[in-house]
């Protein structure tokens, strides 16, 4: 079963109705990755292994990213929590682990100077914020 993380997690603890949210990000085994494509590609639904050990699925103006939990997660405990988000219940990674991703998601962006990954510091700032005040 995939594990919520990212923005719509942050949107989950927080219920922050502000949060810009871009895509969803869930997180199982990179070992899921082939499975996980042919299934997408059978319904119609692109899907494209990226080099950052993710599986990123797109249709319209929809994105969805599975990462890979034995990338991401390295080190993280095992804690997760079950979120209502819009009345479904999802599996979703706990507070301290999701903090501590977007922790590294700044320091991995911090020294990046051009616009796009300043942009996309500013975002992981905002969320991290957001579950700092948690």
């Amino acid at each position: 079963m995939p594990v919520l993380n990212g923005s719509l997690a942050v949107f989950g603890y927080t219920q922050n109705q502000g949060m810009k949210i871009n895509d969803i990000d869930l997180a199982c085994s990179e070992l899921e990755f082939p499975r996980l494509g042919r299934a997408l590609d059978a319904k119609g639904i692109a899907s494209e292994l990226k080099d950052w050990h993710v599986l990123q699925a797109r249709r319209d103006d929809l994105k969805v990213e599975f990462d890979s939990i034995e990338y991401w997660m390295t080190d993280l405990p095992e804690d997760y929590d079950t979120l209502m988000i819009e009345g479904y219940a999802f599996k979703v990674v706990g507070l301290f682990s999701l903090r501590e991703l977007y922790r590294r998601g700044l320091e991995a962006t911090a020294s990046q100077s051009d616009e796009v990954n300043r942009a996309k510091y500013l975002a992981i700032a905002e969320k991290y914020e957001a579950l700092r005040g948690i």
